[in-house]
């Protein structure tokens, strides 16, 4: 007898749409690109690992940021992540993040 897994949707239809609202006021790919600071539009956070977005691309839904390993902050790097798939593996927005710049180096100021 074969078991299927089921699998829940970890946040609503709502919660998604104000994930992508709130993406939807980022910069486009590439248009912060040469600034040594950019400004975090948006927090993603899973149980181990942040996401800090700085552009989007909406037909793609494909974000780019600085991704913190939260276990190993060595393992943080910039980088491009489907938010599709990232809130279908459990990521949710920090509704409480203000604005926030972030450094190269990761350094949220």
């Amino acid at each position: 007898m074969k078991l299927e897994k089921i699998v829940l949707p970890v946040l609503s239809e709502s919660q998604v749409n104000i994930i992508y609202s709130r993406l939807g006021e980022a910069p486009t790919l590439y248009a912060t690109d040469g600034e040594k600071v950019k400004e975090v539009v948006v927090k993603l956070f899973s149980a181990g690992f942040t996401l800090f977005v700085v552009e989007y691309d909406p037909k793609q839904k494909l974000a780019f940021g600085y991704m913190k390993n939260e276990a190993d902050g060595s393992l943080s790097e910039w980088g491009y992540s489907n938010v599709d798939e990232l809130i279908s593996v459990g990521f949710e927005m920090d509704l409480y993040f203000g604005e926030k710049r972030i450094s190269f180096d990761g350094t949220i100021h």
